[in-house]
């Protein structure tokens, strides 16, 4: 990777491991993203395996969540799965909508089925790395995610995410239109 990946990585890791208190200063939420180039999707999975690490080495509880894996396991638990590859492969646009109802919505008088999901697999840990959200393109988008998270987790949330970081802006797959986030970004 390039070096300018290398600098914001140390900077991710000294801001977790030595600045903790500063992470939510100036949004007044526990968010950081760390955008990479969504080309390198696997090869960050080796850096990301290597933060956790260091995490746990320095003693911190780290609840490791594979986005991808865990949008899968929802609908394979809620018998949406083959579903969902149909219309993906027959209505590619019904999609977004069936998915944001399936992920979002009230779920047992809750946030969601996702985000109760998320916040369980969060809730409890000193820190929290979500990884491969490819998977929200295109039904939904991490700002949804972080602000439906927004007051509700206090632990902090780093969210390696398959972008572009323009100025205060992220580009998601480097398609959608930048957005800005109210959380850190690195």
């Amino acid at each position: 990777m390039s070096s300018d990946y290398d600098k914001r990585m140390q900077e991710l890791e000294s801001l977790v491991l030595e600045k903790r208190q500063t992470i939510d200063n100036l949004s007044g939420v526990p968010f950081v993203v760390f955008p990479y180039p969504p080309e390198k999707e696997l090869s960050v999975e080796d850096d990301i395996d290597s933060f956790v690490e260091k995490l746990k080495f320095n003693e911190l509880s780290v609840s490791l969540i594979d986005l991808r894996d865990l949008v899968f396991t929802i609908l394979q638990d809620e018998n949406l799965l083959e579903s969902v590859i149909e219309v993906e492969k027959n209505n590619p646009e019904d999609l977004r909508e069936g998915l944001n109802s399936a992920f979002f919505e009230e779920y047992d008088e809750s946030r969601g089925k996702l985000i109760d999901v998320l916040v369980e697999e969060i809730n409890g840990h000193d820190t929290a790395v979500i990884y491969r959200c490819g998977i929200l393109y295109p039904f939904s988008s991490l700002s949804v995610i972080l602000g439906q998270l927004e007051n509700v987790i206090k632990t902090p949330l780093i969210v390696f995410y398959p972008a572009v970081k323009e100025d205060k802006t992220v580009r998601f797959l480097d398609e959608t239109e930048g957005q800005y986030y109210r959380a850190k970004v690195i």
